[in-house]
Formats: C-alpha cells, sequence, structure tokens
C-alpha cells in the first residue's frame, strides 16, 4: 500500500485518480510505483503488534523513504479506587440489611445486623487489600 502521512493520519492513495485531464484507474496499485512515488507517496511497511503490550496504540512514522507502522502502549496499571470499586460488595445488600434492621420485626432486624456486620468485613478487607496511596 502507498499513502501519505497527512497530521498525523495515514492517508491511503486513491483507486482512481484523474491527473492532468487523463484517468488513471487502480492508481494505487504496486504496479504504478514510479508514479505514486513521484505524486508524493511512500510504501507503508505494517509490523506486528508486540505480544508484550497489554492496549496498544497503533501510529505511523515518516522516513524519506517509506511510511512504518508503530506502536505505543496505552495501559495504565488501575490505583487503589479503581481497583477497591471492582471489589467492594454490591451496595444493595447494606441498603437491604438497614431495611431489615429498621422492619420492626425482631428476626429480621437480627439477620440485618448480621448482614450488615458482613458488608462492613467485606468493605474493610477490600480496603485493607487496597491501601490508599
Amino acid at each position: 500500500m502507498y499513502a501519505k502521512l497527512i497530521d498525523g493520519v495515514l492517508t491511503p492513495a486513491p483507486a482512481n485518480l484523474c491527473k492532468n485531464g487523463i484517468i488513471y484507474q487502480n492508481y494505487h496499485l504496486e504496479s504504478n510505483a514510479a508514479m505514486l512515488l513521484a505524486d508524493g507517496y511512500k510504501p507503508v511497511v505494517e509490523t506486528t503488534t508486540p505480544a508484550e503490550m497489554k492496549m496498544p496504540r497503533k501510529y505511523y512514522v515518516e522516513t524519506p523513504e517509506q511510511i512504518t507502522a508503530a506502536y505505543t502502549e496505552t495501559y495504565e496499571e488501575p490505583g487503589y479506587r479503581e481497583k477497591r470499586a471492582a471489589e467492594y460488595p454490591d451496595f444493595r445488600e447494606y441498603l437491604d440489611a438497614v431495611v431489615k434492621i429498621n422492619s420492626k420485626d425482631e428476626t429480621m432486624a437480627t439477620a440485618g445486623e448480621t448482614q450488615l456486620q458482613n458488608y462492613y468485613s467485606l468493605c474493610l478487607a477490600v480496603k485493607q487489600k487496597y491501601p490508599k496511596g
């Protein structure tokens, strides 16, 4: 493939082109390499995505001879807030426990107290696992 790199965006050579009143079909093909090069298009070299990258972002680098695909890592390790949020128990368990505690039914209130203590324990375990900072 032949292309131009315009403001960081890869712009492939068109399939058909009208130039000096002449229509060129299949202008973008390798068989028209001399014309493509003369018009400022360069061959594009695609590279393999590095396997060790978690979230690679592809971009292109231009040299006088060609345009080459390159990759940069965009993955960022989540902070303690994101890790905690992913592991905290469902807040509806807390609300359910509070409703049970305030139900005026002694059996249900006792179950709610136990449920609330379990909820607190789970939250504190997550906080201990992922401390601030």
